[in-house]
């Protein structure tokens, strides 16, 4: 394999600044995004804008009255969640912040995390306070 050739291909593809701006923008969901993920990334959002999530505190996340009626093991799960439902937040967060608000990366990153979170919660309760 000749990385030289590779290398030359990849960068002949870029055009210039404007088109390449261009191909990395989501693209528009026609009418927005579906009601429910809406008003789910809206609470979301206002959680971490009032402070109530810390994008960097896994435990924020978690209502502590459920969280401790729980076994050990399943207290377990719940962290290793809560630090992957963080992540998603992050992501959705900057895609928000990015004004992407009614794109299909953001419909398909908030669909995951309400449907991952209401899935998990069936298993343990209502453990997140999203």
């Amino acid at each position: 394999m000749d990385v030289s050739n590779d290398e030359k291909q990849q960068k002949s593809v870029f055009i210039d600044e404007s088109h390449q701006k261009e191909l990395n923008t989501p693209l528009a969901v026609q009418g927005g995004i579906k009601p429910e993920n809406k008003e789910f990334l809206e609470f979301v959002i206002g959680l971490v804008k009032d402070g109530k999530i810390d994008l960097f505190v896994p435990h924020t996340l978690i209502n502590d009255d459920v969280y401790n009626s729980l076994s050990e093991e399943k207290r377990g799960e719940v962290d290793l969640e809560a630090v992957n439902t963080l992540s998603a937040i992050r992501k959705v967060r900057d895609l928000y912040d990015a004004g992407y608000v009614d794109s299909y990366q953001m419909e398909n990153l908030v669909e995951k995390l309400r449907v991952t979170k209401e899935k998990f919660e069936k298993s343990v309760g209502d453990v997140f306070i999203i």
